[in-house]
């Protein structure tokens, strides 16, 4: 009896050596070093004339909003000129602080935040995405503003916008036209913004501590339109062209300036415009 259960010992150790040399092959395998170009899947966007806007409410004290900045680079990355950031600094916010050696805040961002529902108390960052609800609210977490993209690029807009600039000393000269019109065109605005780049002032960061020379990008600085916009007279044409002359506030530096147009019908951004006043020759 003591000589069967010393062979049957003997084959099961041996089983499990099987079994262990088995599953050491497999691990191996699949445990191979992947290069990381062939780990990467890339993301095919839509093929969409639409470009989406991505309205972002941030402040200087709010510690998770330069997570939604690289959130939304990262998406500025993928999308390309299909998508546009404008960063807006609400004074109504306890997060947001304005200083005579630093304001990021303007009226246009308040009258926009208190629009879709910010108060004091509301936390920061949050986004609102083509300047209407989306599933239900207007407020949009940064973790989605991804899918939200998505949404978005699979809706053909019925409008193009094509910016001609002109900066002559401290006036901004703007011939917005809007064309490609294949739908109803009652009840549409044009609204433009002037942004700015590369705005270098205080900043807290995710981990708690300030950083006095972080970089604020998309920022808004004035409506040059009516916040609403200009009603467009376009049902039934097919181009038309609003033209504008803006005085730039003394605060920014206008080589880093943006006009950003957006064409509104229904209370929902259609399409939307960025023109970099550095690309002027």
């Amino acid at each position: 009896m003591v000589k069967n259960m010393v062979q049957n010992s003997s084959i099961w150790f041996k089983m499990v050596q099987c079994c262990s040399a088995l599953l050491l092959t497999i691990l191996l395998t699949t445990c191979e070093v992947i290069p990381e170009n062939e780990r990467l899947i890339p993301i095919e966007t839509e093929s969409s004339n639409r470009t989406t806007l991505i309205v972002e409410f941030s402040g200087l004290k709010c510690n998770n909003c330069p997570l939604a900045a690289e959130e939304a680079h990262n998406l500025l990355s993928l999308y390309g000129n299909k998508l546009v950031v404008v960063e807006m600094h609400p004074a109504s916010n306890k997060l947001t602080e304005a200083k005579p050696e630093y304001d990021y805040t303007c009226a246009t961002s308040d009258l926009y935040y208190q629009h879709f529902g910010g108060d004091n108390t509301t936390p920061l960052p949050i986004g609102v995405v083509n300047m209407t609800k989306t599933d239900g609210d207007y407020f949009v977490k940064y973790q989605l503003w991804g899918s939200a993209c998505i949404a978005s690029s699979k809706v053909t807009s019925p409008v193009t916008i094509a910016h001609t600039v002109e900066v002559l000393s401290n006036e901004l000269h703007i011939n917005a036209t809007i064309s490609n019109i294949s739908t109803d065109m009652i009840d549409v605005q044009y609204i433009a913004w002037l942004t700015e780049d590369k705005i270098i002032g205080p900043q807290m960061m995710p981990e708690g501590t300030a950083n006095p020379t972080y970089e604020h990008n998309h920022v808004l600085r004035d409506a040059i339109t009516d916040e609403w916009g200009t009603a467009l007279q376009i049902n039934g044409k097919a181009t038309e062209t609003v033209s504008m002359t803006y005085t730039f506030p003394t605060h920014v530096n206008i080589e880093n300036c943006n006009v950003v147009g957006i064409v509104m019908k229904d209370n929902v951004a259609i399409q939307v415009n960025e023109y970099k006043l550095k690309n002027i020759k």
